[in-house]
């Protein structure tokens, strides 16, 4: 059976995040919506700058009461465009800061160690975007970790000591090679994260274990679209 497309999903919810929300985008920033559906389907498009999100309200009220750091972006920054039900308001009382926010950093630098050694095979956008979200998903947690979560990449850039990882975040659409990424993304991991390098002959096959066994969708979801785009040249 078809999944069910947009036009006759139960859609619940209609919520915008990011800079829009925030009132602090630029030119080439993305629209991000999400949609929130009374059924079992989560789903992600992406089409030019708008950056589509359904997700069903169940997993969201469970991801919110776990301290889910996307569920914790929403509850705090998220408008509503059309909610007749007050789904964003029940989501904002359910949501539950965890103790620690460790394993999201983790995952963050497991894949920034990646994208350091290997990430000179991917595509510069998509190492561009990875290498932000390495840098994003570090800070951001660490500042839900006190309680008191900044998403808004120029306010984020304050907290790094790290002056190219503050470049990337106040100037996130300014095109870089794949050379300054990697460069940028290493001094922050060993700034902020010195105790993570990877051991001494670390292979792509021991980050694959590694991402598998830590359940690391972001980084799995990038050697995807990097064997994608290897096939295509093919």
């Amino acid at each position: 059976m078809a999944k069910a497309s947009l036009a006759v999903m139960a859609i619940a919810a209609s919520l915008l995040f990011g800079s829009l929300a925030r009132n602090d985008h630029e030119e080439g920033s993305d629209t991000d919506l999400l949609m929130i559906n009374l059924e079992n389907e989560t789903r992600h498009v992406s089409v030019g700058h708008l950056s589509l999100f359904v997700y069903p309200w169940r997993k969201l009220e469970q991801d919110a009461q776990s301290g889910d750091l996307f569920t914790c972006h929403l509850v705090h920054e998220a408008k509503a465009l059309m909610d007749p039900d007050d789904y964003l308001a029940q989501l904002q009382r359910s949501f539950r800061f965890r103790p620690s926010y460790e394993e999201e950093i983790e995952r963050a630098s497991d894949l920034g160690w990646y994208l350091v050694l290997f990430g000179d095979d991917l595509n510069a956008a998509l190492l561009a975007k990875r290498v932000l979200w390495c840098v994003r998903t570090v800070l951001i947690a660490r500042s839900a970790e006190q309680r008191a979560p900044i998403f808004a990449p120029k306010e984020l850039a304050k907290q790094t000591r790290v002056q190219p990882a503050r470049d990337l975040l106040t100037r996130r659409h300014y095109q870089r090679d794949n050379a300054s990424l990697r460069q940028a993304l290493q001094r922050f991991l060993e700034t902020e994260l010195p105790s993570t390098h990877p051991p001494i002959g670390a292979d792509r096959n021991m980050f694959l274990t590694q991402f598998v066994e830590t359940s690391n969708k972001v980084a799995l979801q990038t050697l995807k679209q990097e064997d994608q785009s290897r096939a295509g040249y093919l």
